[in-house]
């Protein structure tokens, strides 16, 4: 199953040109299975765009991206209440009580929250307690997500790829491959948590022979 697990829309990212509609038309048209939305501390875009998907039998998951004091961090399986800045204990402990897992966004392209309060790196004490590390990130340089696979292989976490698409043309860039179909938001963050995925360029995947696969 092939996913691109970091996508911003306009329906309440306001930095995105991406609307919920152009997205499902994109992800389809470069095969992919599904895709999570994950707006900025806001979840009203992922479940508009997840009713769509519904209506047209593509899923969508449900993410939200978080600016906190330890750098951007994705969150899914869960809802929990977030708001522009947090503290990432605060958000850890909030994500940790009700089962749901922490992704480390771009962890090593440098980070700004909210109005550019928070800059720099996320600290390796923070890294040590994410659940796993985005490695692929579409808005990535290719030596910064050397860098990051780098860091999670170091640190031993699940690895994760998204292509933080906020335009039609970014949509897929970087993608996460996981074993079988994921039914709900529950049981993918049952994947990510126990590593049961692999980051990837789509590009990448969809040059592989068929050989690759077995068929």
């Amino acid at each position: 199953m092939i996913v691109d697990l970091h996508v911003h829309t306009n329906h309440s990212s306001f930095c995105s040109q991406l609307s919920p509609g152009e997205l499902l038309v994109r992800a389809k048209m470069i095969g992919l299975d599904a895709v999570a939305v994950t707006e900025h501390s806001v979840y009203s875009g992922a479940h508009i765009t997840c009713e769509m998907g519904l209506a047209e039998g593509f899923r969508v998951f449900k993410g939200v991206e978080v600016y906190t004091t330890g750098g951007d961090m994705l969150v899914f399986g869960t809802e929990v209440e977030v708001c522009p800045d947090m503290e990432f204990e605060e958000l850890l402990q909030a994500v940790r009580e009700v089962g749901g897992v922490i992704v480390a966004a771009h962890p090593t392209r440098g980070y700004w929250g909210h109005h550019r309060k928070y800059k720099g790196f996320p600290p390796r004490e923070v890294l040590e307690r994410v659940d796993a590390i985005e490695t692929l990130n579409g808005g990535c340089s290719y030596q910064e997500n050397v860098q990051a696979t780098r860091l999670a292989t170091e640190l031993g976490l699940p690895q994760v790829g998204g292509s933080d698409a906020h335009s039609v043309s970014q949509v897929g860039r970087c993608v996460t491959v996981f074993p079988r179909p994921i039914q709900g938001d529950d049981e993918l963050a049952r994947f990510i948590r126990e590593g049961e995925c692999v980051a990837a360029y789509l590009d990448g995947i969809l040059t592989l022979p068929d050989t690759v696969s077995g068929e």
